[in-house]
């Protein structure tokens, strides 16, 4: 298949670069050739960088992170998590890229950039990593497709999908388990009627509720202060066990 116009664009620009370069030291065709973009406010920088053949063996990362910090919060603008926007993602009015930008955002997830591999014009993304949930990132060290992208639901496409939106639903307390249906109750939306439903819909509603859930407990609230919080809930929940009469 013809590269989209702006791939072609990019290849030529790595193409013009190496045929114009004087030094004696050109890189050889033999030689494996990896172009890292890197987008920036107004350019688009290329560096260009050769091989050995024991690198080009090892898969490029697609994801960075530097030492968790656990006193810097994950902000994410609030306008994005209004209940009309969650009432947008439920209705199914919102494409699912958005949907999975959304929640790879408030998860800590920050692209940095594309990896481009020049031999067959092949781009990845590049993720930083530095702010995910230390234990999120230990399952899924690159954000996951929650809902399903491709519609493909045989199992052996649609397993990762499933376990990601899955262990999001089991990251929500108890307490912010009904959040959506409270929250949008006012909207006029009282959930999904049965012969309507779809894996698409239901997972939407479960990120949607995840979502909400993170607005109202996590955005913007270090981790040090999260902790902190559960063991004061902890501790108050066992004095009143204490305190509770038993006869």
């Amino acid at each position: 298949p013809t590269p989209s116009k702006g791939m072609a664009s990019i290849h030529s620009m790595m193409h013009s670069a190496t045929m114009s370069s004087s030094s004696p030291s050109r890189l050889s065709p033999s030689r494996r050739t990896r172009a890292l973009v890197v987008v920036g406010q107004r350019k688009t920088h290329i560096r260009r960088a050769s091989t050995s053949k024991a690198a080009a063996a090892t898969p490029t990362p697609t994801s960075t992170a530097a030492t968790f910090d656990p006193s810097k919060p994950i902000v994410v603008d609030d306008a994005l998590l209004t209940n009309e926007a969650m009432l947008a993602i439920v209705n199914q009015e919102v494409s699912d890229a958005h949907v999975n930008e959304l929640a790879w955002s408030c998860l800590g997830y920050a692209r940095n950039g594309y990896d481009l591999d020049t031999d067959d014009l092949t781009v990845k993304e590049m993720w930083d990593t530095a702010q995910v949930f230390p234990n999120w990132l230990k399952r899924f060290p690159e954000p996951p497709d929650f809902l399903g992208v491709k519609r493909d639901y045989r199992p052996e496409i649609d397993a990762p999908v499933k376990a990601a939106c899955s262990a999001l639903v089991r990251s929500i307390p108890a307490e912010h388990k009904q959040g959506l249906k409270q929250q949008l109750k006012e909207l006029g939306w009282t959930g999904f009627t049965l012969d309507g439903l779809t894996p698409n819909k239901t997972r939407r509603a479960q990120v949607a509720n995840w979502l909400i859930f993170f607005r109202e407990e996590l955005n913007g609230v270090p981790l040090e202060e999260l902790i902190r919080r559960k063991q004061q809930r902890a501790e108050e929940e066992e004095k009143e066990q204490v305190e509770r009469p038993t006869g």
